[in-house]
Parts: C-alpha cells; sequence; structure tokens
C-alpha cells in the first residue's frame, strides 16, 4: 500500500513523464533505490535493480528502432554508433535530469548523504527502471510514444551535437564528390535569453538544397543542417 504522500508525489512525477500508471506500485519500485529497502521495515514494494534489466531491452528496442527508421542510409556500425552514444551512462542521466527524476527517489540514508539524487549512474539505472515498469504497464508501443513523447528533441539535440558524428565533414566530402562545390551555412535566427541562446542556421548546396538547423549553439546548429542535408542527399540518390 502507497501512503498518501508518496502517491502525491507519484501522481506529480506521473504528469512530469506524461502517462498514468494503471498499478502504480510498479513506478514506485522504479523509484526506489535498494538501499532504502534495506533500511525501511517493509521491504514488499521491492528496488528497481531487476526492472533496470529489463528497461535496457525496452531502451534498446525502441532506440534502435528509431534510428533503423530515421537514418535509413547509415550502415550498421553507424547505427550502433549513434545508439551507444545515446544510451550512455551521461546520456540517460541527463533525460532522467529533464524530468526531475532524482527528486523522486527513495533513497536510505547514507545514499541521500552522499548525493545519490545527483550521481549519473543512479539516475541512469532508475531511467531504465521507469521505461521497464512503463513497458509493463502499457506494452511496447505505449512506452515508445511516452518516451519519444519526452525525449525526441534531446535525442536530436544529442545526436547532432559537436561531440557526436562529424555531420558537416561528411556533408563537405560528399559535395565536394558529388556538386565539386563545398556547402555554404548563414546564421538566420537567434532567439532566447544570453545564458539559453538558440540559433537557427540556413544550410545551402547547389541550387536545389536548403534547410535549416536548430541548436543550442553555431555550431550544434550547423551539425543538425549538415545532418538533415545528407539524410536529403540520401533519398534523392545523390
Amino acid at each position: 500500500m502507497i501512503a498518501p504522500e508518496r502517491a502525491e508525489r507519484l501522481a506529480l512525477f506521473q504528469r512530469r513523464l506524461g502517462y498514468c500508471f494503471t498499478i502504480s506500485q510498479r513506478l514506485d519500485r522504479a523509484l526506489t533505490h535498494r538501499s532504502y529497502t534495506a533500511e525501511a521495515a517493509d521491504e514488499g514494494t521491492g528496488d528497481y535493480e531487476t526492472l533496470e534489466f529489463l528497461g535496457d531491452a525496452v531502451l534498446g528496442l525502441i532506440l534502435g528502432t528509431y534510428l533503423y527508421e530515421r537514418y535509413p542510409c547509415c550502415n550498421e556500425g553507424q547505427l550502433s554508433q549513434m545508439r551507444s552514444r545515446l544510451v550512455s551512462e551521461t546520456s540517460l542521466a541527463g533525460l532522467a535530469r529533464q524530468i526531475d527524476l532524482g527528486d523522486f527517489l527513495l533513497l536510505g540514508r547514507g545514499e541521500e548523504r552522499s548525493g545519490g539524487r545527483q550521481k549519473d549512474s543512479l539516475l541512469a539505472a532508475a531511467f531504465e527502471a521507469v521505461l521497464a515498469a512503463l513497458y509493463l504497464d502499457a506494452g511496447l508501443q505505449r512506452a515508445e510514444e511516452v518516451f519519444l513523447g519526452c525525449f525526441a528533441e534531446a535525442i536530436k539535440r544529442r545526436l547532432a551535437s559537436p561531440q557526436g558524428k562529424d555531420y558537416k565533414g561528411l556533408l563537405q566530402q560528399k559535395a565536394l564528390g558529388a556538386f565539386g562545390c563545398v556547402p555554404t551555412y548563414q546564421t538566420v535566427r537567434e532567439e532566447g535569453p544570453p545564458h539559453q541562446k538558440t540559433f537557427h542556421i540556413r544550410l545551402s548546396l547547389a541550387p536545389e538544397y536548403d534547410c535549416i538547423g536548430v541548436g543550442p549553439s553555431k555550431k550544434a546548429a550547423g551539425q543538425h543542417a549538415a545532418q538533415q542535408l545528407l539524410r536529403l542527399l540520401c533519398q534523392h540518390g545523390a
């Protein structure tokens, strides 16, 4: 039985996630660290460790399908590299922070004192556990809808970031080979406060190819634009 105060917290988390669980105990378990169950008098809830195992598989399938459908011209190695980047501990912890997952965890006193709510390893594991709980509660299709509804834009930014694949470099090589010229980039708009700007970069290649990239920096926006144009060239067989 979930205490009223805990039920209120779980309801708030579900609003953040955009999904209401039919069996709230699943979510409660996904947000319970083993340090809490070790100290609690009532250990009936369990912790998220086995859910984390299942969530890893669910996440891999959702992202594998997403990348396969979105990047049809990439080979197996390229798709695997992109997926590895998205499922890294740092990446998953970032997604968890996007919905303030750490604020809803049940932790033991020692884990609480050591800053467990901000540990990347703990946040990434709990994130996978929540995804597993969602899968068990609603099935794969609904889990995918909720996941992408919350995190599709973050995934796109992650893939387009400078630390990811060098789409600008790949595009320049392709442009020189196919068109004998290099693409041009132009900043067309900046929006947002100085500390949190969003940049819009126009990318042009030959008369017939043109697209806009968006990102938190000019470099990231340029990578996003190049990524889009590479996909377009692939679709056109260029």
